[in-house]
């Protein structure tokens, strides 16, 4: 798992990328190993733009988020994408539950 962190029109700060860092540690089990995310820090017009990139189980998810403030626009992004992976990892274990026994639910053990 790895998270690549670009700014634009703001001078890069390592506290940002360090957060950003900790809270895409937390994204951990709803990703595989293999995942990358992008980080894309903007300020425009006083205001911090943010949009989060995770590629994971061959999706993309795209999340954005503006706010006055850097950090707790980044706290609503990450939690807007924890809540965009817990949807996707449910429709996916959804999906293989019904594949298993009868039609009825229920498993017929033969002697």
């Amino acid at each position: 798992m790895k998270i690549d962190v670009t700014f634009k029109n703001i001078r890069p700060r390592q506290e940002l990328r360090d957060r950003a860092e900790v809270l895409y540690g937390k994204l951990e089990r709803f990703l595989d190993p293999s995942s990358e995310g992008r980080l894309m820090v903007n300020v425009e017009h006083g205001d911090a733009v943010l949009e989060l990139i995770v590629s994971a189980h061959g999706e993309t998810h795209t999340v954005e988020e503006e706010d006055e403030e850097l950090r707790p626009a980044l706290d609503k992004l990450f939690h807007k994408m924890e809540i965009r992976l817990r949807r996707s990892k449910e429709k996916r274990t959804d999906r293989h539950r019904g594949q298993k026994g009868d039609e009825d639910g229920f498993v017929v053990d033969a002697p």
